[in-house]
C-alpha cells in the first residue's frame, strides 16, 4: 500500500475543512496547492487526476493530493456525489515520505520519565484507500461545526480533532492490511504482558487466556517489536523498576517483587545487564528526592 509517512513532532496543521454535494455533470477544477488536500467520498464518485495519475474515488474511499502537484477532475460526476475535504499543511521543518508499506514494525523507543525532549514519532496515512466512514464521519462533522464558528480556542480543539482523525486513518489502514491479525495480536500480547507483570511468566497460561498457540503469539510479538515475550516482559520489568527506584523509598527487594522478580539476586543481575548499573547505583544516580 502506498503510504504518506509524516515525521512528528511538529504535527500537521489544519488550514480548512469543507463539505459539498455535487450534482451530476460537475467536474473538479484544475489547480496546484501548497497544502495537502485530503478528499473523502461519502456518496457517489469523484474522478481526480494528479500529475497524470488518475484516481476514481468512489463511496467510502479517500485520496490525499500532495502539495506542489497539479490536480484536476478528469471527467464530470455522473451521479450525485457527496464529498468532505481537509486542507492541512506541514510545518517547514517537518518531513513527509511517500513509500510502499508492507509491514507494521513497532520497535520500542528508549525513554525515561526524566526525558527533556519529545520523542520522535510518525503518522502513517494511506495515499488512496477505502476507509470506514462510520469511524471517520463523526470526527469530520465535529470538525466542520468548529470550523464554522472558529475562535482561537476552537482552533486548538480543531487541531486536536485533526490528530484524532489521522489516528483513525492510521488504525483503519492497519485493520485492512493483510498483516492485520498478526499486528493486533502483537498489541494484545504486549498489553497482556504488561497486565500480568507481577505474576510468574507461564506460556501455557498465555495460550489459554489469548486462545492462540504460544509459538504463534511469540512470532507476532517478535515481528512487530523485535522482542520475544520474555524479552518484552524483562523490558517492562526494568522500566517499572527504574520508576520505583527514582520515585520511592521502597527496599530493593520489595521493588523486585513488585516487578515480578522474587529472587533479589536475579533482579540485580537482570537490572545490571539492562542498564549497566545495580539497582542501588541507579537509585543513587536518579532518585528525585530523599527522606530525612
Amino acid at each position: 500500500m502506498l503510504v504518506l509517512e509524516l515525521q512528528v513532532p511538529p504535527f500537521p496543521l489544519l488550514a480548512a475543512i469543507g463539505h459539498t454535494e455535487w450534482q451530476p455533470g460537475v467536474q473538479h477544477a484544475q489547480r496546484c496547492f501548497d497544502v495537502f488536500d485530503l478528499i473523502i467520498c461519502a456518496k457517489g464518485a469523484l474522478y481526480m487526476e494528479e500529475d497524470g495519475i488518475r484516481f476514481e474515488i468512489t463511496e467510502g474511499m479517500m485520496l490525499v493530493l500532495e502539495p506542489g502537484k497539479e490536480h484536476r477532475g478528469y471527467k464530470p460526476t455522473d451521479v450525485q456525489t457527496e464529498v468532505y475535504w481537509i486542507h492541512f499543511q506541514l510545518p517547514s521543518v517537518q518531513k513527509m515520505i511517500l513509500k510502499e508499506k508492507t509491514t507494521w514494525e513497532q520497535p520500542l523507543l528508549k525513554q525515561t520519565d526524566q526525558d527533556i525532549e519529545a520523542p520522535p514519532g510518525v503518522i502513517e496515512i494511506p495515499k488512496f484507500a477505502a476507509v470506514d466512514l462510520r469511524n471517520l464521519e463523526p470526527i469530520v462533522k465535529e470538525m466542520l461545526e468548529l470550523h464554522h464558528v472558529l475562535t482561537r480556542q476552537r482552533s486548538f480543539e480543531l487541531h486536536v480533532l485533526l490528530g484524532q482523525f489521522l489516528l483513525q486513518l492510521q488504525k483503519g489502514m492497519r485493520q485492512n492490511s493483510p498483516q492485520a491479525r498478526s499486528y493486533f495480536l502483537s498489541e494484545k500480547v504486549a498489553a497482556y504482558l504488561g497486565q500480568h507483570l507481577e505474576q510468574p511468566f507461564e506460556s501455557g497460561q498465555m495460550e489459554r487466556d489469548l486462545l492462540y498457540h504460544f509459538d504463534y503469539l511469540a512470532r507476532c510479538l517478535k515481528q512487530y517489536t523485535g522482542m520475544s515475550p520474555l524479552q518484552y516482559r524483562h523490558h517492562l520489568q526494568m522500566e517499572k523498576a527504574k520508576r520505583l527506584l527514582a520515585h520511592s523509598e521502597l527496599p530493593l527487594k520489595r521493588i523486585g517483587e513488585l516487578c515480578g522478580l522474587q529472587d533479589n539476586n536475579y533482579f540485580t543481575r537482570l537490572f545490571k545487564r539492562q542498564t549497566s548499573l545495580t539497582p542501588g547505583e541507579y537509585r543513587r544516580k536518579h532518585q528525585l528526592y530523599f527522606m530525612e
